[in-house]
């Protein structure tokens, strides 16, 4: 996943998340918003960050596995589906996956 790649999936997944909000950007181009709950801004990166992707990990319930190769898979049986996706990190493999859901689903 290049960098590029992961602002674009930051990006989908802030809009998703917050879709009554005012999304603006910081100096590296990364999705910020302001949480009322802790009284700043903050930068939304789901791709690296268990604090910002966790809990939508276990909202899901998705699952997040190792493969063979190094990289690792995220999952979910949805219907009589599965939902996957493939990434370098584990966070990155459960970004992609829950944008694929949520993006199927709508």
């Amino acid at each position: 996943m290049t960098d590029i790649e992961m602002l674009e999936t930051n990006w989908a997944i802030a809009r998703l998340e917050y879709p009554a909000e005012e999304i603006s950007s910081d100096r590296f181009g990364r999705p910020i918003v302001y949480r009322e709950d802790e009284g700043t801004y903050i930068a939304l990166d789901y791709c690296t960050s268990w604090q910002e992707i966790g809990p939508l990990i276990e909202l899901e319930k998705l699952s997040l596995l190792p493969c063979q190769d190094g990289t690792y898979q995220a999952s979910k049986w949805v219907g009589s589906g599965l939902t996957t996706a493939y990434a370098d990190t584990p966070t990155k493999a459960a970004a992609l996956c829950y944008l694929k859901l949520n993006t199927q689903l709508n």
